[in-house]
């Protein structure tokens, strides 16, 4: 991507003031959050799980959950930094847990229902298993990839990972083990507004 000459030099001067006054995170401190999410998240840490182990590893309530990391994570350990998926339904999630019946349930916002522990487990399954596929693609994924090297890789999400990739949530996780190759706008529109404000012309088709 080549900017336009002032827009860089306002990304540089904008960059270098916020360095200054200790509001970016250092380098350090990116490659240790990244570091941790893939230990407790990454796909060899999901593959060695299965059943109501990796439902609750995925899709549970508690604070030790791949979803909860995602949305409200901020503390020391891990720092909500890295772009936000906060509001909406948990629906967005495929499935979620309620507590106050104590099932679990999936559908649409205006329609949901409950589901079976059983059909929990084959979401969770369903969502590991196109997340190892998507983490598969994106180590494939060239360095510096060309404009169409990533519709190449949209094309194989859209195959191999169509319920996480066209997701804010799938997204984010591919962020957090690829923040060299994806960014962490987690909105497609969003994705697109700041292309135009970087007076960069937006991909043609949908896709994230």
């Amino acid at each position: 991507m080549v900017l336009d000459k002032s827009i860089a030099e306002n990304l540089r001067r904008r960059y270098e003031m916020l360095d200054a006054e200790r509001r970016l995170l250092s380098r350090t401190q990116l490659a240790n959050y990244y570091e941790t999410f893939r230990q407790r998240f990454g796909p060899e840490e999901l593959q060695n799980l299965d059943g109501e182990a990796l439902l609750k590893k995925m899709h549970g309530r508690d604070k030790d959950s791949l979803v909860y990391w995602l949305e409200f994570k901020n503390d020391e350990e891990f720092s909500a930094r890295f772009g936000s998926i906060a509001g909406g339904s948990a629906l967005k999630f495929g499935i979620y847990y309620r507590s106050e019946t104590q099932t679990w349930r999936t559908g649409a916002p205006s329609n949901q229902r409950d589901i079976s522990v059983e059909e929990a487990i084959e979401y969770a399954r369903k969502h590991r298993d196109q997340l190892v596929r998507g983490v598969g693609l994106l180590h494939s994924l060239p360095e510096n990839g060309t404009d169409e090297d990533y519709r190449a890789l949209q094309e194989s999400m859209d195959e191999e990972a169509p319920d996480v990739s066209d997701s804010a949530w799938g997204h984010k996780y591919f962020h957090l083990l690829f923040p060299d190759k994806l960014d962490d706008y987690h909105n497609a529109n969003y994705q697109r507004y700041h292309l135009i404000k970087l007076l960069q012309v937006p991909p043609h088709g949908d896709g994230r």
